[in-house]
């Protein structure tokens, strides 16, 4: 195109009035097609002159920015997007001097709807081209890989941790035993009786100490789920049977609303108890001095989703952002790993658990699993 504006520049003065109107005529075709490969793409172009005056927007800028392109046109960036802080995302010196830099930004928004945005300034002939690219799905999948990673480093930590714990266990039992036997063929005695008493109470420690290092490492070893078709209602109502009486001693009612007609889900049932159990058990340390759990749950075309939502204290933005990931905790004695466990057992049944919460005002787990027609699902 450019060399078609070159030849036309140097026979402008040649041409007679019919020449000039076929000129202009495939002139402007040339400007139409141009416009039309920039209204289809997916990422946003925005040409801007040195005013940041906006010279062309094509319909995805507007859509993923949320302005409308046609009423945008003359405008300054500032003016039409503000709060996106130009100066720094255009890299324009304070001391306003020219520029000439190339640069990348990623922005998060939350209107027309949070994203997360990569913008990409290039000096062009008219004056600066600005290139929007919506990268939320790819900063997702990296979270999601971070967190993976972290969980493989969690499990290997614990099975080397469980290798030095088990070892010497073994030979305490062992050892314990030996002594206990050599006790039984003393004389009998008061001493005798409760040196046995006492050998006995530290091997049910031993014990206690073994299982809880097995249950660790069973919890963190990722174990595929037996899926079974089921209603998602009957591993709820068996996890509030257990710990009705706990709930009744901390004065926390409790409510399960269903919304509609719940459909069958494919789950292991065991393992989705194990994720209602933390979650009920979360909610019951939230709420030290009594409260209530109110719990939703509901079907669209795709999911079963259940809600579960307490009156405690609630939790900061930032203690939100870090839920999920291990040795976080904001209790006096927990370990940060049970969030982490159950969004693993959710999302091997291809479901997803999130989190919302509002200090003063309480904390909002949110599970949602596929229905059970609903497994295969098109993404594209």
């Amino acid at each position: 195109m450019k060399k078609f504006f070159g030849k036309v520049a140097e026979r402008m003065e040649k041409l007679d009035a019919e020449s000039r109107r076929r000129q202009f005529l495939s002139l402007a075709g040339e400007v139409n097609f141009f416009e039309t490969i920039l209204q289809t793409l997916r990422e946003g172009v925005v040409v801007i002159d040195s005013a940041h005056a906006v010279l062309f927007a094509n319909a995805a800028a507007g859509q993923l920015a949320g302005f409308d392109p046609e009423k945008g046109k003359g405008a300054t960036l500032e003016d039409l997007l503000p709060g996106w802080d130009w100066r720094d995302l255009l890299r324009i010196p304070s001391d306003g001097a020219d520029w000439t830099s190339n640069t990348t930004r990623e922005v998060e928004i939350s209107y027309p709807e949070r994203r997360i945005l990569e913008v990409q300034a290039t000096p062009c002939q008219a004056g600066t081209a600005i290139l929007i690219r919506d990268i939320t799905r790819e900063r997702s999948r990296e979270a999601d890989t971070l967190e993976s990673g972290r969980a493989d480093a969690v499990r290997d930590l614990a099975a080397g941790v469980a290798h030095e714990i088990g070892n010497p266990l073994n030979a305490l039992g062992l050892n314990l035993d030996m002594l206990a036997r050599t006790v039984r063929k003393t004389p009998e005695s008061p001493s005798r009786e409760r040196i046995l008493s006492d050998i006995s109470v530290a091997r049910e420690e031993v014990k206690r100490i073994d299982s809880i290092n097995k249950s660790f490492l069973a919890a963190l070893r990722p174990v595929s789920p037996d899926f079974a078709p089921a209603s998602i209602l009957e591993p709820l109502h068996e996890t509030f049977d257990e710990l009705k009486p706990l709930l009744e001693e901390r004065r926390i009612s409790t409510t399960i609303d269903c919304t509609s007609a719940i459909p069958p889900v494919a789950i292991d049932r065991a393992q989705m108890r194990q994720v209602f159990f933390n979650l009920v058990k979360n909610a019951m340390e939230a709420m030290k001095d009594g409260g209530a759990l109110n719990i939703t749950v509901s079907a669209d075309d795709h999911d079963v989703t259940i809600s579960f939502l307490d009156t405690g204290a609630g939790l900061s933005p930032n203690a939100v952002s870090r839920l999920f990931e291990p040795y976080r905790t904001t209790k006096k004695h927990g370990n940060g790993l049970g969030l982490m466990i159950c969004r693993r057992i959710v999302r091997a049944h291809g479901g997803e658990l999130d989190a919302e919460s509002k200090e003063g005002a309480g904390t909002r787990f949110i599970l949602r699993i596929p229905r059970l027609e609903k497994r295969v699902r098109r993404l594209t």
